[in-house]
């Protein structure tokens, strides 16, 4: 899901980024962003490839990456780690309103979250550590309240870590 900014941007030399990481959805707005996040979470529950659902939301993501990277004068490798990290906040509050479906606190996963070990919370952004999965296996109920816990902790690590990638950018 996270990796699907790969495909938008194109390699290139890096360069210490300027401006703001949020430059991007703050250009995309809440509606849009809502609608990623709710589209990678219905992706998930379907089984669907999450690329797809930013077909509604791919022009508007390309222009506001775009635009933020000539304001800012972003790197590629800088900007990408922005639409990483903006497809982590939507992704975000996708999950946040899966869960409240759900019947779990966002809050207070967001606290088991932040209990584990660096290491862990870190290895959310790839593949899980057993560490992880066993945190989100204990927070869900059943297969879809933890593929939603899932989606949540990833996104929260990647919002956690993706700022430093920005930043050495």
């Amino acid at each position: 899901m996270l990796l699907i900014a790969a495909a938008l941007l194109a390699p290139g030399t890096a360069w210490a980024a300027s401006g703001d990481i949020g430059c991007i959805e703050a250009k995309l707005g809440p509606v849009a962003m809502q609608r990623i996040g709710d589209g990678v979470v219905a992706a998930a529950d379907n089984g669907a490839d999450p690329a797809r659902t930013l077909d509604a939301d791919r022009e508007a993501l390309i222009a506001a990456r775009d635009a933020c990277r000539i304001d800012n004068n972003w790197s590629p490798d800088a900007a990408q780690a922005a639409v990483s990290y903006t497809q982590a906040r939507a992704t975000g509050l996708g999950a946040e309103s899966a869960l409240k479906v759900d019947g779990l606190d966002a809050a207070k996963l967001a606290g088991s979250y932040a209990a584990l070990p660096l290491a862990d919370r870190r290895s959310l952004i790839g593949k899980a550590s057993p560490d992880a999965l066993t945190a989100v296996t204990a927070a869900g109920p059943g297969p879809m309240q933890r593929r939603h816990v899932l989606l949540y902790f990833a996104a929260l690590a990647a919002m956690e870590f993706y700022p430093a990638d920005f930043v050495a950018a």
